[in-house]
């Protein structure tokens, strides 16, 4: 059996979202976002984003604002993953945000050499709630 070229785990290089509607660019997460995205030969993936604005609570538990900035500055979910041809659809089963939970979520995506581009089809942000395009570039790193 030949593993797809997917398969490992990918750092965030950059991370933007482009506003259909005002053809405007941002970095909802920050120009300097973290992540870590697992593709395993099974077909589950994991992944966590934090922003580059993410501050850790005063103390614990946090405050109800401290909760609620760590929530909108992160996106983390797992489940299935498949590719068909240039496109990449995932399956999350858990995810930080429960409206993605049990969804199909369709992306397009290429590897050249140790770099993966993902740029999903326009939707809905969960970010910013414009119809937006997001485009990542990511590092093999294992």
């Amino acid at each position: 059996m030949v593993t797809h070229p997917i398969v490992g785990t990918w750092k965030l290089e950059s991370f933007m979202e482009l506003d259909i509607e005002r053809s405007a660019t941002s970095y909802p997460m920050g120009r300097k976002a973290k992540a870590t995205v697992i593709y395993t030969a099974s077909g589950h993936v994991a992944t966590i984003f934090a922003a580059d604005s993410r501050n850790a609570a005063k103390a614990t538990p946090a405050t109800d604002a401290e909760a609620a900035h760590l929530f909108r500055t992160m996106v983390a979910f797992a489940g299935r993953y498949e590719t068909n041809g240039e496109e990449l659809i995932y399956y999350p089963d858990i995810t930080w945000n429960e409206a993605w939970t049990g969804t199909r979520q369709v992306r397009h995506f290429e590897i050249v050499g140790d770099s993966l581009r993902i740029r999903s089809i326009p939707a809905k942000s969960a970010l910013s709630e414009a119809m937006t395009s997001m485009a990542m570039t990511w590092k093999r790193v294992a």
